[in-house]
């Protein structure tokens, strides 16, 4: 089975809604793919925020067991494929000499109903009501369909 590892910043937020939403629709599909997440500043141990947990629970899945991993501890040897959720993490997981290759950034889709909204990373909610997560969580829904046609 190959692993992917989802990166953002603290851990506790977009990459693990990543990891959940990612072996959700890999189970679905029967795809030999596994995920699982680290932050660049995550402090080791702690739980995916409150709203994190519940805006993965109303589409059926669950993140309360999920615990903070702190990026630079984890064995990168496991994964096949690193997806960072803003350029930014890419760029970063570049930096610590993961060939270019293996690195993908997880783009949203743009905004139909807004001409002007041009940004493709996946908002970081952190801090935000779970509208905020909620959105969060189906920008990452419908990029997670897009890379898995890929793999």
């Amino acid at each position: 089975m190959k692993k992917v590892l989802f990166v953002c910043t603290g851990n506790t937020c977009r990459s693990p809604m990543a990891e959940v939403i990612f072996n959700s629709l890999a189970e679905e599909k029967s795809l030999d793919w596994r995920a699982e997440s680290a932050g660049f500043a995550a402090v080791g141990d702690r739980p995916a925020s409150q709203n994190a947990i519940q805006a993965v629970a109303e589409i059926g899945l669950d993140l309360s067991t999920h615990k903070t991993r702190f990026l630079p501890s984890v064995d990168l040897n496991e994964y096949a494929l690193f997806v960072g959720l803003t350029e930014e993490h890419a760029e970063i997981l570049k930096s610590m000499g993961i060939p270019a290759q293996f690195v993908r950034v997880l783009y949203r889709a743009p905004n139909v109903d807004d001409k002007y909204d041009l940004r493709m990373d996946i908002v970081d909610p952190y801090g935000g009501d779970l509208n905020a997560y909620r959105k969060c969580r189906d920008d990452i829904v419908g990029a997670i369909k897009v890379l898995i046609t890929t793999l």
